[in-house]
């Protein structure tokens, strides 16, 4: 579903005359309907860990804390714990608070982990890395808007009517009902309940979702890594 497909669907069920084009649009209402469209895609962008918009980054490390070219120009958040060295096997602990980084400045003795801060929208490391490891992590992208068809986000905004959604579409569409409705000062609670209750079942379905047990059983029917069997070994 694309700009002019979301705009034209959220108008017919508003009542509003249906436009033929929304960017370049000189309607007062269809660059309300943009407007809104446009926020109720960004705010819906960081509202879940989408997996539309999870990507992987992996860069060199040069030998200083700051690590140049560490955050791409569409990062929006880091997925916890997913930071690695996978030149060293080992995991790369934080983000880690203010107090914790100044603390771990300030201690004579050598940090034995990796650990990380972002700051001054650049990745510190602690202890200063050698140059060239490969290090990795995912993260959260702000370009919701798909703006050359490729699959892949471009844009923080629509620029195009034939612009595609990385977002639910349904989703986008329910969003700028309700956002048109309240802002022209109509009754929009039970458009925003039903954007509300949608929302929250799109979130749960999107992705791939782990399994919580209550007990100390797992789902896996095999080992994730190498180990020893069980039994009784000579040694």
């Amino acid at each position: 579903m694309t700009l002019l497909t979301v705009v034209q669907n959220a108008s017919r069920r508003l009542g509003l005359t249906t436009p033929s084009a929304v960017i370049g649009s000189s309607d007062a209402t269809v660059i309300k309907l943009l407007g809104l469209s446009n926020q109720g895609g960004w705010e819906l962008a960081r509202r879940a860990n989408w997996q539309a918009l999870t990507k992987e980054k992996t860069f060199t490390s040069v030998a200083q804390e700051s690590q140049t070219g560490a955050i791409p120009t569409d990062f929006d958040r880091i997925i916890n714990d997913t930071f690695f060295n996978r030149t060293r096997k080992r995991q790369v602990v934080g983000p880690l608070t203010p107090q914790q980084w100044q603390a771990q400045k300030s201690i004579i003795a050598t940090v034995l982990y990796d650990s990380f801060r972002i700051r001054g929208d650049a990745i510190l490391l602690l202890p200063t890395p050698p140059a060239s490891d490969t290090y990795a992590y995912e993260y959260i992208s702000s370009y919701w808007v798909d703006t050359d068809a490729d699959g892949d986000g471009d844009a923080l905004a629509w620029e195009a009517d034939d612009d595609v959604a990385l977002l639910d579409e349904e989703l986008l569409t329910l969003d700028l009902v309700w956002r048109f409705r309240q802002s022209n000062g109509l009754d929009y609670a039970e458009a925003f309940n039903t954007f509300e209750m949608q929302a929250a079942q799109v979130i749960a379905r999107d992705g791939a979702k782990t399994l919580i047990s209550m007990s100390n059983e797992t789902s896996y029917d095999r080992p994730r890594y190498p180990g020893v069997q069980e039994g009784n070994w000579s040694l």
